[in-house]
């Protein structure tokens, strides 16, 4: 959608609202977003029971379905900006969704406070480009901004006695500290994960780290799981599967 249309129905609507009914759009059509093709053969290799970890939930475009996946699926959605998360939590009561359990919170491999920045480009929010702030990032830190918590996925004590199948993470080149500060609950649970990775060196320093927990990466192409190497997908997503699975 144009940003200048984008712009009057924040206007008309409000933010708040408009973030409501943009996502309840997107996860009625989301089979019909080919962008999000990834993201839903991630959901349809999870079984109906799975316990799903989705970190950097935002606004719920993505939480709903992994909880419709399944009838007796329970997904932890954690989403450190107020914003984002007051419509995540209207989204999930407008979908009726029992056993969906949000957090207000951000993670990564230290408990601390840090700056978040919600991007404005030419007058719009853009609430999926949300990101910490850190040196690595250059662009699109002009905005609004404010402090956050940050925890550790291991210290979560509403996840440490459950098993997990799934992990989902979009944290906008933040993943290696949410991966450092969840090596106990990956090799205790072996659970499958879905990352979407920029390519950058932060993408090398997670990968490699993922392969320390005895994890495999994969890229989907079609209907099949490819083991990945430099050489052979350049796109962003990514499946890690444990050794043996």
């Amino acid at each position: 959608m144009k940003e200048s249309i984008i712009k009057i129905l924040h206007y008309i609507l409000g933010y708040e609202r408009y973030l409501k009914i943009f996502s309840i759009f997107k996860i009625r059509t989301l089979s019909l977003d080919g962008r999000k093709s990834d993201f839903l053969f991630f959901n349809e290799l999870l079984n109906e029971n799975a316990t799903i970890v989705v970190i950097g939930a935002c606004t719920g475009i993505t939480t709903i379905p992994l909880k419709k996946g399944g009838k007796n699926r329970m997904v932890f959605a954690y989403e450190p900006l107020t914003t984002n998360f007051k419509v995540l939590n209207r989204v999930v009561n407008y979908f009726n969704s029992n056993n969906v359990f949000t957090y207000n919170l951000g993670l990564g491999n230290k408990q601390e406070k840090r700056e978040i920045i919600l991007p404005v480009l030419n007058g719009v929010k853009k609430q999926g480009m949300a990101h910490i702030k850190d040196s690595t990032i250059s662009d699109y830190n002009e905005g609004l901004s404010e402090i956050i918590e940050l925890d550790i996925l291991d210290n979560r004590i509403e996840i440490n006695t459950i098993k997990i199948d799934g992990i989902k993470i979009v944290a906008e080149n933040f993943e290696y500290q949410i991966f450092e500060g969840a090596k106990k609950i990956i090799e205790n649970n072996k659970p499958l994960i879905y990352c979407e990775l920029w390519d950058n060196e932060k993408r090398n320093l997670v990968l490699d780290l993922i392969k320390k927990y005895n994890y495999n990466i994969f890229f989907r192409k079609g209907n099949t799981l490819i083991p990945y190497n430099k050489n052979n997908y350049s796109g962003k997503n990514f499946f890690f599967k444990p050794e043996n699975a």
